[in-house]
């Protein structure tokens, strides 16, 4: 049950986004680091060392060893959450066995052929081409961004296959401005729905007026992520999945059958396992392409099994490529 919240409106940024990444305790995951996702090899299959481009967690509970948030040196950014309680329309089902739905975003975020800084369509082009096996995979929303200070605004789309497979072309949200500050929240439901969950609701309101009082406290950047933490903080405990739609961290859970955050796939092998907000993550990128990441342990599976805080963390402050 991942929720995130971003603005591209914000005065002096590119984009601020925070992420809660909701997921099983024990499936296998590498934290937040630069990498490229799996060596290179070369003719003689011996593999050839490359200079990591992409930062992110990693998702080992599939061979593919896709993720689910990360960015790129030369400032694309993308984000993956599974859609629950959604059913698709009839005549969209996805391959047996589904593809891992993290591959969307490791071929994103890894290079191109071009070593050129990515031009304003390559989000929509990128969207466009995977539109048409978008009901291949599991329910998803993946939302992509291109930061580049080389382009004359941020490029923003989002692609979805819940109730059926549709994009957005969601440039417009850079020119945001009033209040709210362009807050928009998703969690794993579509983006387009008449009725937002509660969390992700609430969430929007407590990002604009967060970033509000930090403008006007003229607070620096590391006030700011912890600001952005408490926006990802609330949290209440779990006996249904109603209150999932309600809580921002989830607290561990061990599932049952009733809870339909169990993907009908693995729900008989999903019995008993906790599952809960494994890390925070809060990106932000300044307008020149400076960049802070910095990913939190929320909670983590202790050496007896049983869940407990997790308290480790990882900064990173690099400047972006632009050409």
């Amino acid at each position: 049950m991942c929720v995130t919240f971003f603005t591209l409106a914000q005065p002096g940024f590119k984009l601020i986004l925070a992420f809660n990444r909701d997921e099983f305790f024990d499936r296998p995951t590498l934290p937040a680091d630069w990498h490229n996702f799996a060596p290179s090899p070369t003719a003689n299959g011996s593999a050839t060392p490359l200079t990591p481009t992409v930062l992110s967690g990693l998702d080992r509970g599939k061979a593919e060893g896709g993720t689910w948030l990360g960015i790129s040196r030369n400032l694309k950014v993308g984000l993956l959450t599974n859609i629950v309680r959604y059913p698709a329309e009839d005549g969209i089902k996805p391959l047996s066995p589904p593809p891992s739905r993290g591959k969307l975003l490791r071929e994103f975020l890894l290079p191109s052929s071009s070593s050129q800084a990515p031009s304003s369509g390559d989000v929509q082009s990128y969207i466009s081409s995977h539109l048409p096996t978008a009901g291949n995979y599991e329910g998803f929303n993946l939302l992509l961004f291109s930061l580049s200070p080389s382009l004359p605004s941020p490029s923003v789309g989002y692609l979805t296959n819940r109730p059926k497979p549709a994009s957005l072309n969601l440039d417009h949200l850079s020119r945001k401005t009033g209040e709210d500050r362009g807050c928009t929240g998703l969690s794993n439901g579509p983006l387009e729905t008449v009725d937002k969950w509660p969390k992700v609701e609430s969430g929007e309101g407590r990002m604009g007026q967060t970033l509000k009082e930090w403008e006007e406290k003229e607070e620096g950047v590391d006030a700011l992520v912890e600001r952005m933490y408490d926006v990802l903080s609330p949290t209440i405990p779990v006996h249904s999945d109603d209150d999932l739609l309600h809580t921002t961290t989830v607290q561990p859970v061990k599932l049952s059958p009733q809870m339909t955050i169990i993907p009908s796939s693995a729900s008989s092998s999903s019995q008993g396992r906790w599952k809960g907000t494994r890390t925070a993550t809060v990106i932000l990128v300044h307008d020149n392409g400076k960049v802070v990441y910095v990913e939190r342990d929320i909670w983590e599976l202790g050496e007896n099994g049983d869940p407990q805080k997790g308290n480790g963390e990882r900064r990173f402050e690099f400047s972006g490529d632009v050409e």
